[in-house]
Parts: C-alpha cells; structure tokens; sequence
C-alpha cells in the first residue's frame, strides 16, 4: 500500500539541507481534535521543551488506496538531533503522549528519510494551513535528478516551496525519493501544476529515464509546532 510523507514546511530559499532528517507516521484518526490537544500537551512538558524537532500533523485530501487519515511528520534539524531527541523517547511524558494517541488513532506506518534540497520563497506561503503535493518517486540517477530538480526549482521562486528528500527506511515500499510542492491552497496546488511553469521542458527531458513516479497524493496542514 502506498502512502503519503509528508515533511513540515520550513521555509528557506533554494538551498541544500542535507543534514536534515526526518520521521514520518502515517495514521488513521477517529478523533483529529484529540490528537493536536495530545501534541499541544506533549510538546508543553519538560520534555516536549526539551526536544529540538519541529512537528506537523497533516489531514490527507487524496490519497488513492491509502487508507490513513491523517500524518505526524517529526523533523530534526541534523543526525545528532536526531539521536538526542529519540533518546527522550523513554521520559514519562512520552508515555503519557503514545497512551493518548492510541486512544485516537492507530499508527499504520513509519518511514525515516533526510531533505536534500529546498527551494521557493517564504513569501510565497501565507496561509495558516498550506497544501502540498506529494510525489514519490523509484529515482536510479540520485545526483543527475537532484541536479535537473534543483535548475527547475530555479527559475520558478515565486512559486509556493518545494522539496526534493531521500527516503532511508521506508520498509518495503519501492520509492527512494519524495518531492512535495506546497502552496496556500489545493486550488493553488492545481493553478500551479509543475508542467506549467517555466523550464518544464528541459526538466522532464533531463529527468526521463531517471525516475518512475509510484504514487501521488494531496495533503493539508492542520497545525505545525515549532521549538
């Protein structure tokens, strides 16, 4: 079964972040008020303010045979955060948080994956609650698609944030990339589809043969909690 990942909407100009990782949880949700007030509590205690990680839970629009609602995706700013932030996994507060989102959702995947590249304008997104367009991708030329990735991000900044990001365990889902196009809304998600801006051309030229998109999908975010 495919899923969504999604990554939270840290927004720089094009640059690379390859120290950047990040987990991600796809989940079916009975109770989506529930589970922002068991992460509003989490991230207020000790040990919430403690962890480095910026964390956002997304609501799926489109999702294909996914049958997940909803997504927590945890990033840490570098490995070493990573493992600093994982090692507070065994406070009691973490406890606290896991019985809590059990009682609402039930965790139906887990992937682990670092950011490459990043590119758009800041300004660009203005909405509380963007929307992003996931692509995951079987990519066999990593550097040679990051490469023509990263010229057509280029000469399209006025356009939402968009991020090129390699999966590191994904169990055995087949894809080894995901990009995500985020814009203020789902309509402007369509407005802007990749094939109409400047250098899709030359973009899908250089990239055909290079990857094989696996599944799409549509996302909203419902809340993002920033250290």
């Amino acid at each position: 079964m495919k899923r969504i990942l999604t990554l939270a909407i840290v927004l720089f100009t094009h640059h690379s972040l390859g120290q950047t990782t990040f987990q991600t949880y796809d989940l079916v949700v009975s109770d989506p008020a529930a589970v922002v007030a068991a992460i509003d509590k989490y991230q207020a205690s000790p040990t919430g303010q403690s962890n480095s990680a910026s964390v956002v839970l997304y609501a799926y629009v489109a999702a294909g045979a996914n049958t997940a609602t909803h997504a927590i995706n945890v990033v840490h700013p570098s490995p070493s955060d990573m493992d600093a932030n994982l090692a507070l996994n065994e406070s009691q507060d973490q406890a606290v948080f896991l019985a809590e989102i059990r009682e609402v959702a039930t965790v139906t995947s887990r992937a682990m994956g670092e950011t490459l590249l990043i590119g758009g304008n800041p300004e660009n997104i203005t909405s509380a609650n963007p929307a992003v367009m996931r692509y995951l991708m079987s990519v066999s030329d990593p550097a040679a698609y990051a490469q023509a990735f990263s010229s057509f991000l280029g000469q399209n900044p006025d356009i939402g944030v968009s991020y090129l990001s390699s999966m590191m365990a994904d169990g055995t889902n087949p894809e080894t990339h995901v990009v995500l196009n985020y814009a203020n809304s789902v309509g402007e998600l369509f407005i802007n589809q990749p094939q109409t801006l400047e250098g899709w051309a030359e973009y899908s030229s250089a990239v055909k043969g290079l990857r094989t998109i696996e599944s799409t999908a549509i996302a909203t975010e419902v809340k993002r909690w920033v250290p």
